[in-house]
């Protein structure tokens, strides 16, 4: 299956050493996000390590051109996963922040953020009940930003 990521999902996956949950995936990455995700300073291994991640498991990078009516409020790599998804006519896109996944919802394209990733490997039988909410934690804690009773409700429902 296509699937195209912005940067925070790979960010925040690496962070929690799963970007192998990605491997089931035919990833397209825009250019932009790879900018993104090296370009950052204070964290440039773990940029390095993204990158040989994309580039050992064949992740296809390209650089779109950017769709001309996105709101202003989302950032580049945003506008670019979105336009790949587009033009690409691939549905499915990694994208956390709430903005982006709205505008990706408008477009007729299906979002899954980093949580969604961890809870699909749940239902795929690939890790455990508590091994899901741990990585789910683990996300918060390394700076995963949710809202409190979202977090509250998605860790109960994990349960039933």
């Amino acid at each position: 299956m296509k699937i195209i990521s912005n940067s925070s999902p790979l960010i925040f996956l690496a962070k929690i050493g799963k970007l192998d949950f990605l491997k089931g995936y035919q990833l397209l990455v825009p250019e932009q996000v790879i900018g993104e995700v090296i370009g950052r300073n204070k964290e440039k291994e773990q940029g390095m390590l993204i990158e040989n991640w994309l580039r050992k498991n064949s992740a296809t990078v390209k650089r779109p051109e950017l769709l001309r009516n996105l709101p202003d409020g989302l950032g580049d790599g945003e506008k670019a996963a979105i336009s790949l998804a587009v033009a690409e006519g691939v549905r499915t896109i990694l994208l956390d922040e709430r903005k982006a996944r709205k505008i990706a919802k408008l477009l007729d394209l299906h979002p899954k953020g980093t949580i969604g990733v961890i809870y699909e490997q749940l239902l795929r039988g690939n890790i455990k009940r508590h091994e899901c909410k741990y990585l789910v934690l683990e996300l918060v804690k390394t700076g995963y930003r949710i809202k409190e009773e979202l977090l509250a409700e998605f860790l109960q429902n994990i349960d039933k």
